[in-house]
């Protein structure tokens, strides 16, 4: 994240906090999402993909416990991480609880996860982690994932699956995250800062 200039960080923590729904990479190139008569939010991602690179699309959305419901607020932004593995280049995009989205994205191997951070911050890296999401397994059934999380939420790793994500021919692909208390996951860094101290960009279990 040190790549990115401050001005350009500034400026999308700005943009995010004012609901503009801003992407950005590793690189400070900047863009916004585009949201369709469905409310679908289309994640940009022509700034980071070479015009020779096949790519496909990835559609997805967001399972939210009560227990992270209850920290959802106007003072919370979600953002989407999705950490392309070859490149080493990280895109973090300003996304919506309530809505569905989609990428279309360069073939390759990705990591996806989620942020739920304090808007209230001044700034990107000074903001708290509330709540990570990470991609569950397919073919889940919500109101039953609903109900043994309430009763075992430390077991919410059942239903994670934390490999990368092989994108290529074949698509379009769907991947659903699931939203998690900071407070449930072990060593969860606090702040975004500390996140991007791990070896690899994204939060595990």
């Amino acid at each position: 994240m040190s790549r990115i200039e401050d001005r350009a960080l500034e400026k999308f923590w700005k943009d995010a906090v004012a609901g503009k729904y801003p992407i950005i990479d590793l690189q400070g190139n900047m863009g916004y999402s585009l949201s369709d008569q469905d409310g679908m939010l289309f994640v940009r991602n022509d700034f980071t993909a070479s015009t020779y690179e096949v790519c496909e699309f990835v559609f997805g959305g967001f399972f939210l416990p009560d227990t992270v419901q209850e920290l959802l607020s106007k003072d919370t932004i979600l953002l989407l991480g999705v950490y392309r593995k070859k490149t080493r280049n990280l895109l973090l995009s300003e996304l919506d609880a309530d809505a569905r989205y989609m990428l279309d994205l360069p073939y390759g191997l990705y990591s996806f996860f989620a942020l739920l951070l304090d808007a209230r911050a001044g700034t990107l890296l000074d903001s708290t982690i509330y709540a990570a999401g990470l991609p569950c397994k397919e073919n889940l059934n919500h109101p039953e994932l609903e109900k043994f999380f309430l009763e075992h939420p430390t077991d919410i790793r059942d239903f994670l699956d934390l490999s990368p994500v092989k994108i290529k021919g074949g698509g379009p692909f769907y991947l659903n995250l699931i939203l998690i208390d900071a407070s449930l996951i072990p060593d969860c860094p606090a702040f975004f800062s500390e996140l991007l101290q791990e070896d690899e960009v994204s939060p595990s279990l």
